[in-house]
């Protein structure tokens, strides 16, 4: 699988193939990054991710459209899983310490 970034939000998913739209605000700028860039930037950090239909998103709480066909996810609520907001919560509580 290969990470693929939103170059306009910044979160990651890792597919087969590179996907359409950005899973949280539908953006097509998607890049493919390496493996070892994807460590440098610190995708994936937190958490290996969350998979659902063969796709590993990084942030499964902000799973709002449906990275190959721009779809709204209607059950938003049943996602769960870390949030890009909560990953900065967490790194903030660790900078302030």
């Amino acid at each position: 699988m290969t990470v693929f970034v939103c170059k306009t939000c910044g979160r990651a998913l890792r597919a087969e193939e590179k996907p359409n739209f950005c899973y949280y605000d539908r953006m097509n700028s998607i890049e493919n990054i390496s493996d070892e860039d994807a460590i440098k930037m610190g995708l994936f950090s937190l958490s290996k991710g969350e998979e659902v239909d063969g796709i590993i998103y990084e942030f499964l709480a902000d799973l709002k459209f449906h990275p190959f066909t721009g779809e709204a996810i209607s059950e938003l609520g049943l996602c769960g899983g870390l949030s890009l907001s909560d990953f900065q919560d967490q790194v903030m509580k660790r900078v302030i310490k």
